[in-house]
């Protein structure tokens, strides 16, 4: 993985060791990123790089068979993912509501489950 899908993932992981809600924003983690290491000052909320990183963490997670962390990561005003973590509009779960349920069953999974410390 690269380098910054390593520290996201890194940092997903580290959230589901506290009994709160583990849910970050996007602008949060971008945050956090920059605060880490000079190398991630240019990733904000909407960077591409950031999406990269975290459909590069969502691409590993299913190659491992694994619930896809990345549905930790949220919008701050629904406290849901953004549209990319849906995919695209013809993606299979098409409606709104099926796209919400179907975040909330991966968000269960991922909290009910131990990832390895690096992939």
């Amino acid at each position: 993985m690269s380098p910054l899908a390593e520290t996201i993932y890194a940092s997903l992981r580290s959230r589901l060791s506290s009994p709160a809600d583990p849910r970050i924003t996007y602008g949060e983690l971008a945050r956090q990123l920059r605060d880490t290491a000079v190398e991630f000052d240019s990733i904000f909320p909407r960077s591409p790089e950031l999406y990269a990183a975290l459909r590069e963490i969502g691409q590993e997670c299913r190659r491992l068979d694994l619930p896809p962390l990345p549905a930790l990561v949220v919008r701050a005003d629904t406290r849901r993912p953004g549209l990319a973590y849906y995919g695209s509009k013809d993606s299979q779960t098409s409606y709104k509501g099926e796209q919400i349920a179907a975040w909330r069953r991966d968000l269960e999974a991922v909290q009910q489950t131990t990832y390895p410390a690096r992939y």
